[in-house]
Parts: C-alpha cells; sequence; structure tokens
C-alpha cells in the first residue's frame, strides 16, 4: 500500500526510558578490607521530545510508525562508577502541530514556532547506588535503590496549517490556481472538483522585504462540518488562518447568493470564532465570465455583507496585485499582532 504523501493527525505510543538501577557496592583492597560503600547511581532514562521543524510540512513520518522509545539508564557500578543516562528521542513535527492526550482527549501543548519543543514522556530516575545512601547511622548499606520506570502514554498529533489568509470556497472555484498565480506553491490545478486533496501553502512576498503565508484549504461543499466532501478533516485548518479569502466562481451561472451562503454557513457550524474572522469575498475566472449577471450577482453578496471585494484571473493576472496588495493590509505583521492580543 502506497504511502500517503500527506498525513495531518496520527495517534501514537510514546515511552520514556526506565532509570538504572543503583549499585550496591564495598571497595576493597589490600590493607582496606572494609573501604566503605562505592555503589555508583544508576542513569536517568532517556525522554521523548516533540520538536518544530519548520522544514517538515506533514506528519507522513510517523504513518508507518506508531511506537517510540526513548532508551532506559545503565545500572551504576562499583569504584564510584554512575551509570550513563538514556539518549533522548527527539521526534521533529511540522509547525502547527497540536498535541493531545489520547487517552482522555485534554490538549498539552501546541506547538507553533521553530525550535518549540515539549518532553511527551519522562524518562525515569535512576536509582542511588550505596554510596549516596550512606549516612552516619548506616555508614555501610548493604543495598541500592532500583532506577524508576519511565512515562509511557499514547498521544494524538494533529496538523493544524499555519498560515496568514486561508483560501475558501467549493471545489473548483479557483483556489488552487490564485495560490499559483501569486506565490511559488504548485498545487495540482484541473478542471474537477476535490483536484486539492491536501492543504497546499504559499508564500506571497512584499516590495518592502514582508511576506505572508497563504493557504490553499482543500474545497469545502455543505455538510462539511459533518464530514462531507473532504469535510471536517481540512476545516481545521482554516483556525489559525487571520484572514479568510472566499473565493466564487464567477465563470459559472446563476445567482451567487446562495453558494456565499453555504461556505459561510459551514465555517459558522464548525467553529463561530472562525466564521467571524475579518473575510473578503472574491470572484475568480472573470476572464471566462459569460453569464455578467453571475459576477454583479457575487458583488451584491459582498456589499450586503459589507465585505470588500475584488474581480480577479489567475489566468490574466487581472486583479492580482490589487488583492495581494489587500492581504499585506488587512494582515499586519505577526510581531504587531501578537503584540496587541
Amino acid at each position: 500500500m502506497a504511502i500517503p504523501s500527506f498525513v495531518d493527525e496520527v495517534t501514537l505510543h510514546v515511552y520514556g526510558g526506565h532509570g538504572g538501577n543503583g549499585c550496591a557496592s564495598i571497595h576493597r583492597e589490600k590493607f582496606k578490607p572494609l573501604g566503605g560503600p562505592d555503589g555508583g547511581n544508576g542513569g536517568d532514562g532517556g525522554s521523548v521530545i516533540l520538536r518544530v521543524d519548520h522544514g517538515l510540512t506533514t506528519l507522513v513520518g510517523y504513518h508507518r510508525q506508531a511506537h517510540w522509545r526513548a532508551t532506559s539508564g545503565q545500572q551504576g557500578r562499583g569504584d564510584h562508577q554512575n551509570g550513563a543516562r538514556g539518549e533522548d528521542v527527539i521526534m521533529s513535527v511540522p509547525n502547527g502541530t497540536v498535541v493531545i492526550d489520547a487517552a482522555n482527549g485534554e490538549q498539552i501543548a501546541d506547538l507553533t514556532g521553530e525550535g518549540a519543543d515539549i518532553v511527551v514522556a519522562q524518562g525515569g530516575r535512576g536509582g542511588l547506588g550505596n554510596a549516596a545512601l550512606a549516612s552516619p547511622a548506616r555508614k555501610a548499606p548493604g543495598f541500592a535503590l532500583l532506577g524508576e520506570e519511565g512515562e509511557s502514554r499514547m498521544i494524538t498529533l494533529e496538523l493544524k496549517v499555519v498560515a496568514d489568509v486561508g483560501l475558501v470556497g467549493f471545489p473548483s472555484a479557483g483556489k488552487s490556481s490564485l495560490v499559483a498565480a501569486i506565490s511559488r506553491a504548485r498545487p495540482k490545478i484541473a478542471d474537477y472538483p476535490f483536484t486539492t486533496l491536501i492543504p497546499h501553502l504559499g508564500v506571497v512576498a512584499e516590495d518592502d522585504g514582508r511576506t505572508l503565508a497563504v493557504a490553499d484549504i482543500p474545497g469545502l461543499i455543505e455538510g462539511a462540518h459533518r464530514g462531507a466532501g473532504l469535510g471536517i478533516r481540512f476545516l481545521k485548518h482554516v483556525e489559525r488562518c487571520r484572514l479568510l479569502c472566499h473565493i466564487v466562481d464567477a465563470s459559472g451561472e446563476g445567482e451567487a447568493e446562495e453558494d456565499v451562503a453555504v461556505i459561510e454557513g459551514e465555517l459558522a457550524q464548525f467553529s463561530p470564532e472562525v466564521a467571524a474572522r475579518p473575510r473578503v469575498l472574491v470572484a475568480s475566472k472573470v476572464d471566462a465570465v459569460s453569464d455578467r449577471e453571475r459576477l454583479e450577482s457575487i458583488r451584491r453578496a459582498a456589499e450586503a455583507r459589507g465585505l470588500p471585494f475584488f474581480e480577479v484571473s489567475a489566468v490574466t493576472r487581472k486583479g492580482l496585485d490589487r488583492l495581494v496588495h489587500y492581504f499585506f493590509e488587512a494582515v499586519p505583521p505577526a510581531e504587531t499582532a501578537r503584540a496587541a492580543s
């Protein structure tokens, strides 16, 4: 069976290494038959750590391997030799990975930003050797402590694309063509529903050096919040977008009000917070308009909602510069947004 190119949710079992046992040893040498306790401590077990790597865009690396285990600490030895610590397991994950405790559904962490990390399975502590257990009351203990077991748990990793602008709309509305036209992203483009089966992320650059990430979210249909079509699996990828760009195909026929309302309804059913995000309405494929009333109905829908409206064509590039300029005006730099929140 072929490995999928994009995986945005996996469930894993993670195990911290066990701590090594302490050593019970008595130092002996010529003329010093009872030289005192010299048993070393056991080494701590290694931990399992998740760490963000901006070079990754999918969880596909964990599709076939569900169990991840750090190594255990080594046992202490005589002559005050402590056992070596177990090695950590560093698991690289994409930016925007949410970590959930699979046992109770509680969120453990939301990993965003290069290098962000979290320990998901702590290694056990090494046991003390009898040299560390010696005291005035017990100068030569004949025992040592066992190492602790490492933490084990089942976690779910859920990837939510980190983007400034999310392109939403019906299948074949022109989202993939738009993101390809304004960035270097090269999503698959064809004239049939659900061409886009995975979210695509494109980086758009302004002349002053600023950049924005624009996400092409797979096409939504009525009932998507209940799992229809590509369903809720991809609706979650709009949760981090600061601006929603609603794309409506102007090359079709008929009134656009219902088309606009359906997508609005799906966003609201999925998350009222997402539905309340700033939004812009864009009429796409204006180079292929055969019914002018269709285009005007999209404009009326924008006016009725008080939304900014743009007419664009990915083929002729009409309106693209104005739209991109609006993106940069409407979405402040990430640093400014964080300071205001």
